[in-house]
């Protein structure tokens, strides 16, 4: 059984944020726009709950994506530098 792909949404919050970390980090402002999109178009979510219960978090190698998943959409709420977290969320 094939997964059908979600569609891909970003919150303003999460596009400065992308934006801003682009600025110093470009590869891994590409890298982390990749994953989602790889994710939304393989219709699987990758990502691991947060403990917030309805906050999905994906991290890559030196960028964390916040986001929710309704099943069809994939919202990203927000991006941080996932090297500063003091602990996983």
């Amino acid at each position: 059984m094939t997964r059908q792909p979600r569609r891909l949404t970003w919150e303003p919050r999460a596009l400065d944020a992308l934006e801003q970390l682009a600025e110093y980090m470009p590869a891994a402002a590409r890298d982390a726009l990749e994953a989602m999109e790889r994710m939304a178009s393989t219709g699987f979510n990758y990502g691991r709950l947060t403990r917030k219960g309805i906050l999905w978090y994906f991290p890559t190698p030196k960028l964390g994506l916040f986001y929710l998943d309704d099943g069809r959409t994939l919202t990203v709420v927000d991006v941080v530098d996932a090297r500063r977290l003091r602990r996983l969320p």
